[in-house]
């Protein structure tokens, strides 16, 4: 199992660290691991200096471009027939990626996805429940991200990641969700019904930006000629 994780950061050392620690500790699988460092003005390059992993290799922007622009710029340098993505502040099961992969070759299918729970800093567990399956995953994409975990959750080939598509640069804080819709529309997802994210929890979560998530949602609407489940977004914002 070959896979490239692409992690863009920008200004969020010390979580990187763990990120990074969570990425490096993946079983049974052969990793590349591709830093897009979007500018950071913290001690961010002097962490990844002392790593010392040669799986890691840290691609530097000169001025940030956004979160979407550093998953293609990663996504376009990887090497591995794999392709996971993880946000600088996500933490991941040490089997996540090895168990996303078995499901998905078992099912004959070219991406997957897990379960996820939200943590604090110190890793309380606030939050967690089961995904939902394959089938209704298909079937809620279209109205809201029913993908837990953000971006940091599916794994999908590369091959088929590029006939998709790159992430929409317009989208800052819906990016994943509308990667999502065009890739089911690619072909149905397998899973894992067990929790392989931690979203972490803190106050500087790109998901409190509300305005943000609000005008992406309306240009997904537009990009895919569908109607948000407004009730429920507005529900998870309050």
């Amino acid at each position: 199992m070959n896979v490239s994780v692409v992690v863009p950061t920008r200004n969020r050392s010390t979580l990187l660290s763990m990120t990074l620690r969570s990425v490096l500790r993946q079983q049974q699988v052969e990793l590349e691991v591709i830093v897009i460092d979007e500018a950071s003005t913290d001690d961010t390059a002097a962490m990844l200096a002392t790593l010392g992993d040669a799986r890691v290799r840290v691609i530097p922007h000169d001025r940030p471009l956004g979160v979407s622009a550093a998953r293609n710029r990663g996504a376009a340098e990887a090497h591995g027939e794999w392709l996971a993505f993880v946000d600088d502040d996500d933490l991941w099961a040490p089997d996540k990626l090895a168990r996303q992969i078995q499901a998905a070759e078992t099912a004959g299918r070219d991406w997957a996805y897990g379960g996820s729970v939200n943590i604090t800093d110190r890793g309380d567990v606030v939050y967690g429940r089961p995904p939902l399956s394959p089938e209704e995953m298909v079937a809620a994409l279209p109205r809201y991200n029913a993908i837990p975990g953000g971006g940091s959750n599916v794994v999908v080939r590369r091959a088929t990641w590029t006939l998709a598509g790159p992430f929409d640069t317009r989208l800052r804080n819906t990016e994943d969700w509308e990667m999502w819709i065009r890739l089911a529309k690619h072909g149905p997802p397998a899973w894992v019904c067990s929790p392989l994210v931690g979203y972490r929890v803190h106050n500087s979560n790109s998901s409190l930006d509300i305005a943000e998530i609000v005008r992406g949602t309306k240009l997904i609407e537009t990009l895919h000629h569908t109607t948000a489940d407004w009730g429920r977004l507005h529900r998870w914002l309050a």
